[in-house]
Formats: structure tokens, C-alpha cells, sequence
């Protein structure tokens, strides 16, 4: 039970600072709000080791484990999160979410592949009604925009067209970044279970396991995501200057909290539940999130969703709670 309750906790502090994050969307690129949360939650974790004395625990972890701990979150942070950020600024927190916690679904298939687990009947089904659960999200998505579009001009036949034409590529690319989180979160997630249960065994203090996987995790995430940011800056100063855009106070602000909530208590919360709910039950409460999502985007950023976007997203929900059972 306390599993359960830390995974929901998690799933809440993620969704809030997603929708927190949305607000500095127009000033800051999805990788830098990952690198800005990373930083926040690598100065987090080395601060609470040194608070509790502890630091001396990280040497005794044998440098194989460290590896598999960077590449879960490479997959999980680097990769997973920054796609994820990315699917957000086109498609909002909800259908983004709803789309990207499809995860449990590819850790099931990665499981069958390489663990053996049996094959399962329900996995069709869970792939029928995602598949119908996003079309509908798509669909959903381009009436909303259309009518948005509607009511901003006189000409409304040919530029709905061209509009409609234009939307659906950039919907597919969206996606593609969707799922793209999705499969680094299921890798992350798998490599997550099986590293802190090794470090158990190694520092023999269950509490501090997530905390110290966290400390060796979060640096080498940060180196990786800081050069993604240089080269990115490198090459927005190499097309044009003027493009380059300072954040402002505000924007600082909401980075910071949404740092704080998502990543400092966050990531915490996310690892501790999979260690002790393992990744199959924190997958299930997880992809729940695009319902918890509906009422705080729309309190947070007055983001709306459709009868028929709502109704997307519960299929989508469906079939990702049918294929863990």
C-alpha cells in the first residue's frame, strides 16, 4: 500500500509541474527546461547525501551499476522527458500525457522480447483501443483548431484546407516525439527496478537507495543535457541572433517551483515507488495521469479539452490498464 500511495504522489507532483512548466514554454526550448530541472534535482540529491553524511556510499557502488544507472536515465530523463516536453508544446499536457503513458505497453513488449514473460491475449485489444483512443485525440485536436481558426478570418474554406493539411504533419511529428517518450520511460523505468534492488544489497539501507542512485544518476544526465543546450544555443547564434531570447523573471520563477516539485520530490517519489511497487503497479497508477491532468491544466493554464478529446484519452487509458492485467 505505501508503494501505491508514493507512486500516486509521484504521478500528481509530475502532472503539476508539467503544467507548471507549460507557462515558460514561449521563452525556454523543451531541452532547457529539462537541463534547468536535472540541475535543480542534481544540486537536490548531493545536498540531502551531505546533509545525512552519507556520500561515502556512492564509492562502494561497483562501476558496472553505475553505467546501467546512467543509461536509465538516458533513456528515462535525457530521451524520454525531453520528448516528452516537446510533444507537450504542440499538443498540451493532457493529450501529451495521455499519448506518452502508453509506456507500460512497450514494457510489456520489451519484457516478452527480452525477459521471455508469456504472451498475453489482451495485448490486441489494449493495441485496438489506444490505437482507436489516439485517432480520436487526433481527431479531436484538428476540429478544435479548426474552429479556433474559423473564427480568426473571413477566408475559411481554403486556408481550413491548407490548415488542416499543415496540422496533421505537425500532429504525426508530435506523436512520433509521444512515443519516443514513452519507449525511453519503459526502458528507464525496467533499468530503475533492477539497479535500486542491487544497490539494496550493496549499502544494506533500503531508505537510501533511491537517494543514492539518484546522486550518481542526475550529474551525468546534466552533463549530457548541458551540451544538448550548447548546441542547440550554438546553433540558433549560427542562424540567427535575433532569435536567441532571454528568460524573464517570471518564467525563472515557474522553472524553479516546477523543478522543485516535479524533479526534488519528484524523481524521488517516482524511484522510491518502483522500488518498493516494482514498475509494473507504478506503470498502472501512472497512466492514470492524463486524468488527474484534466483539472489542474485547466485551474493552472485554462487548458481545455473536448467531449471527444476526454473520451480519447479514456480509450487510450483503457487499453493501457488492459494490457497489465
Amino acid at each position: 500500500m505505501l508503494g501505491e500511495l508514493i507512486a500516486i504522489l509521484a504521478v500528481l507532483t509530475f502532472v503539476g509541474s508539467n503544467a507548471i512548466f507549460r507557462k515558460t514554454e514561449h521563452e525556454a526550448s523543451p531541452t532547457f527546461i529539462n537541463f534547468f530541472r536535472t540541475g535543480i534535482g542534481t544540486l537536490t540529491f548531493i545536498l540531502v547525501v551531505l546533509f545525512l553524511n552519507k556520500l561515502n556510499l556512492i564509492f562502494l557502488i561497483p562501476w558496472e551499476l553505475w553505467f546501467i544507472l546512467i543509461l536509465s536515465f538516458v533513456f528515462g530523463q535525457v530521451i524520454g522527458d525531453t520528448a516528452y516536453f516537446t510533444a507537450q508544446k504542440e499538443l498540451g499536457t493532457t493529450i501529451a500525457l495521455a499519448i506518452s503513458m502508453t509506456f507500460p505497453l512497450f514494457t510489456f513488449i520489451l519484457s516478452l522480447i527480452f525477459l521471455n514473460q508469456p504472451f498475453k491475449i489482451n495485448l490486441f485489444l489494449s493495441l485496438i483501443l489506444i490505437g482507436i483512443g489516439i485517432t480520436i485525440i487526433g481527431k479531436s485536436k484538428i476540429n478544435s483548431d479548426n474552429s479556433k481558426l474559423e473564427k480568426g478570418t473571413t477566408l475559411r474554406i481554403p486556408i481550413k484546407i491548407k490548415f488542416q493539411e499543415a496540422f496533421k504533419k505537425d500532429f504525426v511529428k508530435a506523436l512520433g516525439f509521444c512515443f519516443t517518450a514513452a519507449i525511453g520511460w519503459a526502458i528507464g523505468a525496467v533499468i530503475i527496478e533492477y539497479a535500486t534492488i542491487r544497490i539494496d544489497q550493496i549499502i544494506l539501507i533500503k531508505e537510501l537507495s533511491s537517494t543514492i542512485g539518484n546522486v550518481i544518476r542526475f550529474p551525468f544526465a546534466l552533463l549530457i543535457l548541458g551540451s544538448m543546450v550548447f548546441r542547440e544555443n550554438h546553433l540558433k547564434n549560427k542562424k540567427d541572433n535575433s532569435l536567441n531570447q532571454k528568460i524573464s523573471l517570471h518564467s525563472w520563477i515557474f522553472l524553479l517551483i516546477a523543478s522543485i516539485i516535479g524533479t526534488s520530490i519528484g524523481a524521488y517519489l517516482y524511484t522510491e515507488s518502483v522500488h518498493i511497487a516494482g514498475a509494473n503497479i507504478v506503470s498502472l497508477i501512472a497512466s492514470a495521469a492524463p486524468l488527474f491532468a484534466l483539472p489542474l491544466t485547466y485551474f493552472i493554464n485554462k487548458e481545455k479539452i473536448t467531449k471527444l478529446g476526454v473520451l480519447g484519452v479514456i480509450l487510450t487509458i483503457s487499453g493501457v490498464i488492459m494490457v497489465l492485467f
